[in-house]
């Protein structure tokens, strides 16, 4: 009762740093069907009503005929989904990397429209604005920025069939930016041509690499990740995978500039757990652009929003942004609805007032996103 106490107390402090982010309007019913309820699990109220609208909400790699029982709202998401805001893949060490366009289904029709436009207000190439694999010899439909894999993609570069991207020079370009900035801006200057990974580090955003798993970090990070996982007479989890999260620098700035409001200030690490509806971890170090991929949601904005665009979390103290101590109990709100052996969580770093506790078996609320950092992604098997 005592933590719970402080934890109101904490929270009355920290939602003045919240103030500028509003929750949003009421929004109870299931955003995929649209019929049933949101599914609320201890304190923490999902967009989708079940597994099998969780699902439902990839489906827009489908053909429309998937998606025959789906209703009004799920049309409405469909229609919503840019065809300029396709995945970003990546198999390359770098990060740079291709990803799955969305496959945004013709409902009237019942026929599924490819739309391999990357995101860019630059220029295009016309060279992979095809439905099929722009492979010499593949006629296999276009999934990844106009080939139908990232193997392809590749392989076109090595063998001359499409100009590399100038900066990794290993994938494909897929679109020419009247300037770039940073170290890409230095490198290839204006006009640069770029793939989608690249552009987005072009673009400031959040990055991941793997470590390796000699790796000092990778050690650590497993080491204490199975010392927090608090479950007693269970067996204890295989770490298969870290990605450490290089997340911008204003984001850093951000982060220590929360620091100094706070009395005696204590940095804590926490887990978080979300729905997973991409690759995450199985094709290279990449970010997808999904709407509804909640991991990919958290890490890239760094907690500014979660899976279907929601700009919080529901729980007992209200909105704000909820995380475990105990990985144990994260993992109960990890879903995946791909064919991924793993498991996901998110490593972060999360700053509390000295008189805030940390329970082991309840959550941590924090009231503002400048006060938590993804710092590793975990994959990991039971």
């Amino acid at each position: 009762m005592a933590s719970i106490v402080r934890n109101v107390v904490n929270w009355g402090a920290q939602h003045s740093h919240a103030s500028a982010r509003q929750p949003p309007g009421q929004r109870d019913m299931c955003e995929v069907c649209g019929k049933n309820p949101k599914f609320v699990e201890r304190g923490y109220k999902h967009p989708y009503c079940s597994r099998t609208c969780a699902a439902a909400s990839n489906a827009n790699s489908k053909p429309s005929g998937a998606l025959s029982g789906s209703s009004a709202a799920m049309q409405r998401r469909v229609a919503a989904t840019s065809p300029t805001g396709p995945s970003t893949q990546s198999s390359s060490p770098s990060g740079s990397g291709y990803g799955s366009t969305a496959s945004v289904s013709s409902l009237g029709s019942g026929k599924a429209t490819k739309t391999n436009q990357p995101t860019t207000t630059g220029i295009l190439n016309p060279n992979l604005m095809t439905s099929n694999c722009a492979f010499t010899g593949c006629d296999y439909e276009a999934e990844y920025y106009g080939y139908c894999c990232p193997d392809h993609a590749i392989e076109a570069v090595k063998l001359g069939q499409v100009e590399a991207c100038n900066v990794c020079q290993e994938q494909p370009w897929a679109s020419s930016s009247p300037s770039a900035t940073g170290s890409i801006g230095r490198r290839g200057g204006k006009g640069v041509k770029l793939c989608p990974g690249c552009e987005r580090v072009a673009k400031g955003g959040a990055q991941i690499k793997e470590l390796g798993s000699r790796d000092a970090k990778f050690q650590q990070v497993r080491k204490q990740f199975i010392k927090d996982w608090n479950a007693r007479h269970e067996s204890l989890p295989t770490v298969d995978k870290v990605y450490q999260v290089v997340v911008p620098r204003e984001e850093g700035s951000r982060y220590q500039s929360y620091r100094r409001t706070l009395k005696n200030a204590r940095e804590i690490r926490t887990y978080h757990a979300s729905l997973v509806i991409c690759d995450l971890g199985t094709k290279g170090p990449f970010l997808c652009e999904r709407k509804g991929c909640g991991v990919c949601s958290v890490v890239k904005s760094s907690f500014n929003q979660f899976a279907f665009e929601e700009q919080f979390n529901a729980g007992r103290f209200g909105p704000g942004i909820y995380t475990y101590t105990n990985p144990k109990l994260a993992d109960k709100y990890a879903t995946t609805v791909t064919t991924s052996p793993f498991r996901v969580m998110v490593a972060c770093d999360v700053l509390l007032d000295g008189q805030q506790e940390a329970p082991s078996d309840e959550s941590v609320f924090i009231g503002s996103s400048d006060g938590v950092n993804a710092a590793y992604i975990i994959m990991f098997s039971m």
